[in-house]
């Protein structure tokens, strides 16, 4: 069921303090302040900040599944790479969950269920991701003396891009993080691809250089 027009104004008010201070250091009257709305309006649709959290990673969510999740490139050349890219972008947008993954977790506890249910999602389809570029000929069989060895590959893919933004912020990384992100993501899977692979890969770089550098 769509949100109210309100409901979605204090959400995206509340993305945007959340992202610039953190969602500890945000209070309801901030959010409502930045929203251009009373604070008993605010109260009257989201009686607490824990409403409100749930209603923000539902928002999110969404957007999860028609940005990410929902891309159709799966069959085209750079398999998986717009999905990638996608995660990136959308980990730009909601970078204050990212940030704080954990804490996030240990305060809101009527979220957790959602996020683990996601990370799973995420997981899951980076795995049949590598698997299907295996059979479309960008990525090299796994070893037969080294079983596991994608499984382990997925957990390190996943790791690399779910805190891809904190290490960003850790290390002053100024340039373009999408790009950085997806050339980190590059050099991760290039000793498991084909010349195929590399290939796709390189070319797909190069054009999303040039489409970030125009809209940027």
């Amino acid at each position: 069921m769509p949100i109210s027009k309100t409901k979605k104004k204090i959400i995206v008010a509340a993305v945007k303090l959340f992202n610039e201070l953190g969602i500890a250091q945000v209070r309801n009257q901030d959010i409502a302040k930045e929203s251009g709305i009373s604070l008993s309006n605010f109260n009257y649709h989201y009686a607490t900040k824990k409403d409100l959290v749930k209603a923000t990673f539902d928002y999110m969510t969404e957007e999860l599944i028609q940005n990410v999740y929902g891309n159709k490139t799966l069959i085209m050349e750079g398999e998986g790479l717009a999905i990638t890219e996608s995660f990136f972008v959308f980990q730009q947008r909601f970078s204050f969950f990212f940030l704080d993954t954990p804490n996030i977790l240990k305060w809101y506890p009527v979220v957790t269920k959602q996020i683990k249910e996601q990370i799973e999602d995420a997981f899951k389809m980076i795995k049949g991701i590598n698997y299907l570029s295996i059979g479309m000929g960008f990525m090299k069989p796994e070893p037969k003396d080294f079983p596991g060895l994608y499984e382990e590959l997925a957990a390190h893919l996943w790791r690399n891009t779910h805190f891809w933004i904190a290490y960003a912020r850790i290390k002053d990384i100024e340039e373009d993080q999408v790009v950085k992100g997806m050339e980190s993501h590059f050099s991760l899977i290039y000793p498991y691809l084909t010349e195929k692979g590399i290939h796709a890969n390189k070319k797909y770089l190069e054009s999303l250089k040039e489409k970030r550098a125009k809209k940027n």
